[in-house]
């Protein structure tokens, strides 16, 4: 059923067609075509023999007026006897006194024909009684709606008159010939009908011009001699301006006309040479036109649409192509519109046929997809759209379609976003919820612990309500979903089926204009024992150490003042690492609780400058000490607030001064500097000393890493002086950078933002 739908359709369309073109509707666009066809063949050359006698504007300049003198016309024919036949195209219908003169000429020159013509008043316009007994033909062109003449009637019947064109009657003299005009009718006919036969399509050599010229004038004073003219066919016509009776020719782009006895010109010269356009009848052209029609839709039917797009392009222009060259080098015309048309029909249909099965496909898809949908105003929607491009040319089918494509793009879109979310982390449990709080999907994991724990997931809230006691971070009882998305990741600890901590990430997932509610939940036990085992070992470093140390630390002060000789001296080395090692301690907790977020700062303005004043002071000592020149410099005099803690920034300052003068060689400078810029505010510690290697550079920050060079290797230190300046002022806000040239020293700078 569906093929014969498929073929029978777009045969009912060119029947169509085909019943539109026999009405003549498709006529202006294949008169278009036929004189683009003229226009791009462009002119040919016509016959030599063929000469147009021009009574112009110089003619009449020296003969006289409009009409001229019959006696001139004489003349003419004096000088012109040598030709094998004359037609004027200039009715003489009034009787003059010179008419006997011109008779005389005419008959002594025997082979001269004169116009006949059928009035606005239907009434014949013959010659003059005296010239009407010669030999007469018409000279009416048969022009199209358009203005524009393209054919020629050679056989008029009129009255009862047999009325022959004037181009035939000359070519049957000058011929010697006899022109086949087509048989009176048999039926008795009204007198006021005009029954045409013999239709001729004039193929034109070109536009005004073409024909060779003369004027009457030079032909009367004898320019041209009689042997000139031996041979030779002479049209005699007006192309005066006001006196020309011109038409459009399908060379007339410019929209100038053409003289009517050129146009005769045209017609003979058809008539000698037998290259009249033979135009291809209407029942040929559409056999033809059917035939190729029918194949490209089949082909159509079985390529892409691009493809097909190509096809139809390749096949109007190899179509049009053929067209040319039969009408260029046959002189047949084979109107194109209908085909073209036929084409376009055929690929028309071919697309929506296509589209029809396309829109029918997305229905059946639907149907099968719409089950599956989590989203649950998809999946409770209840729209048909199996009915194929009916559906899509309604207001209602076509929303029918959107309702489609949008469910399955947000549906698309929901499980892209889920998969990404889920693929970049470490999930343990999954739990989307909708707009309005109820359950989208959750995973097997979350449906375990939350059976396990009593743990409600009828709804977001209630799931809410339900891990609240579990949460370890306190400030969560009661809090509304958006507070719980500016709190989160939170961390919560399970103990069914077993002891597990769970980290709770909450974050919004935005289908189409809808926002779902994203939890997902990561396993991190094995971290937080980690975490927890750590802060046990913290715990003793701080109780168990830092006591003892402390005792080390006053013993070996008395030891040093009481024992002389080689005793003190190792009590002094007993002092000296007590020192360092209880100050190794206190920066490794310092850190830790930095990390852990445990450290207090206190966020106040300061200005760096006077902290820096204070960090040199305290150091003055010791650079008096290790033979450094300790030097403040302060590129502005008082820069603007920064927001920081004031005693851990100092801090920072002086351990950075302290890494400066451990790691510079006596008699050396260290800078300690102070700079604006449009947003920061930063202090340099600049040194002369031993630099940093560039493949260390990346690694100074990091827990008791040491450089390994030869001029630092006995020089004694923890490896987290750095690490410790680092997380201090990125708790702060602040950043630290460094720059160094290995050998000659390096810089470390304090950055901060300018308080607001």
């Amino acid at each position: 059923m569906a093929m014969t739908r498929k073929i029978a359709i777009p045969v009912i369309c060119l029947a169509i067609l085909f019943f539109l073109e026999y009405l003549g509707i498709l006529a202006g666009m294949n008169n278009y075509f036929y004189d683009l066809a003229f226009r791009i063949r462009g002119p040919d050359k016509p016959l030599e023999k063929i000469i147009i006698v021009a009574i112009d504007e110089k003619t009449l300049a020296t003969l006289g007026r409009w009409p001229l003198k019959r006696s001139i016309y004489a003349a003419a024919l004096e000088k012109m006897r040598g030709a094998d036949a004359i037609a004027f195209d200039v009715l003489m219908a009034e009787p003059s006194r010179d008419d006997a003169a011109l008779a005389a000429a005419i008959k002594n020159h025997g082979g001269v024909i004169m116009p006949v013509v059928i009035e606005e008043n239907m009434t014949l316009g013959y010659p003059s009684k005296t010239l009407a007994p010669f030999r007469t033909g018409h000279v009416h062109i048969e022009r199209s709606i358009d203005g524009i003449a393209r054919e020629v009637y050679h056989t008029l019947y009129f009255q009862g008159h047999m009325l022959p064109s004037l181009s035939s009657v000359l070519v049957e003299i000058a011929g010697k010939t006899t022109f086949p005009h087509a048989k009176p009718p048999t039926a008795k006919s009204d007198n006021q009908n005009i029954i045409q036969s013999d239709l001729m399509r004039i193929n034109f050599y070109g536009g005004p011009g073409t024909f060779p010229r003369i004027s009457m004038l030079d032909v009367v004073n004898g320019v041209y001699p009689p042997a000139y003219f031996k041979g030779k066919v002479i049209l005699v016509g007006a192309t005066a301006m006001g006196l020309v009776d011109s038409a459009m020719t399908p060379y007339s782009e410019t929209r100038m006309g053409t003289s009517g006895v050129e146009i005769q010109a045209n017609i003979i010269n058809n008539l000698f040479m037998d290259d009249a356009i033979k135009v291809v009848p209407l029942t040929i052209r559409w056999i033809i036109g059917l035939t190729l029609a029918l194949l490209l839709y089949f082909l159509f039917l079985r390529i892409t649409e691009g493809r097909g797009a190509i096809l139809l392009i390749f096949a109007i222009v190899l179509y049009s192509l053929f067209i040319f060259l039969l009408f260029s080098q046959k002189h047949i015309w084979f109107a194109p519109a209908g085909a073209y048309i036929a084409f376009l029909i055929i690929f028309a249909a071919a697309y929506i046929f296509k589209l029809h099965e396309a829109a029918v496909s997305l229905g059946i898809t639907y149907e099968a997809i719409q089950p599956h949908l989590r989203i649950p105003e998809a999946r409770g929607r209840s729209i048909i759209v199996r009915k194929g491009i009916s559906g899509l040319l309604t207001p209602g089918g076509i929303q029918s379609q959107a309702f489609v494509l949008n469910d399955i793009t947000n549906q698309l879109i929901f499980e892209k976003e889920l998969s990404d979310r889920i693929l970049l982390s470490d999930v343990f449990g999954v739990a989307v919820f909708d707009p309005k709080g109820g359950l989208v999907i959750a995973n097997r994991d979350v449906h375990d612990f939350c059976r396990a724990n009593t743990i409600s997931l009828d709804g977001r809230d209630r799931f809410m309500e339900g891990l609240t006691p579990f949460i370890m971070e306190k400030g969560n009882e009661g809090a509304l979903f958006d507070e719980w998305l500016q709190r989160t990741p939170m961390t919560v600890s399970l103990t069914k089926p077993d002891k597990q901590y769970l980290k709770v990430d909450i974050s919004t997932l935005p289908v189409g204009e809808k926002q779902y509610s994203l939890f997902i939940l990561t396993n991190i036990t094995k971290l937080k024992e980690v975490e927890i085992l750590k802060g046990q070992i913290v715990s003793i470093v701080s109780h168990e150490l830092k006591t003892p140390m402390t005792n080390i630390m006053g013993f070996s002060e008395i030891l040093v003042e009481e024992l002389e000789g080689e005793m003190k001296h190792f009590a002094g080395i007993i002092q000296e690492e007590s020192v360092r090692l209880t100050k190794f301690v206190n920066t490794f907790l310092d850190i830790n609780r930095i990390e852990e977020g445990r450290q207090q700062i206190k966020m106040v303005p300061v200005l760096l400058s006077d902290l820096l004043e204070e960090a040199a002071l305290t150091l003055s000592p010791l650079a008096e000490k290790k033979g450094i020149k300790l030097l403040l410099q302060k590129v502005v005099d008082r820069p603007t607030p920064v927001s920081a803690d004031r005693d851990l920034t100092k801090q920072c300052m002086i351990n950075l001064a302290e890494n400066a003068m451990k790691y510079s060689p006596p008699n050396r400078e260290v800078t300690l500097q102070i700079e604006e810029t449009a947003d920061t505010v930063r202090v340099n510690i600049i040194d002369q000393g031993y630099g940093i290697r560039n493949e260390d550079l990346n690694n100074i920050f990091e827990k008791f890493f040491r450089s390994s060079s030869e001029e630092t290797e006995d020089i004694k230190g923890s490896g987290l002086g750095l690490s410790f300046v680092k997380e201090a002022v990125e708790a702060q806000g602040g950043q630290i950078a460094v720059t160094s040239t290995y050998g000659q020293g390096s810089t470390f700078s304090l950055v901060f933002p300018k308080a607001a």
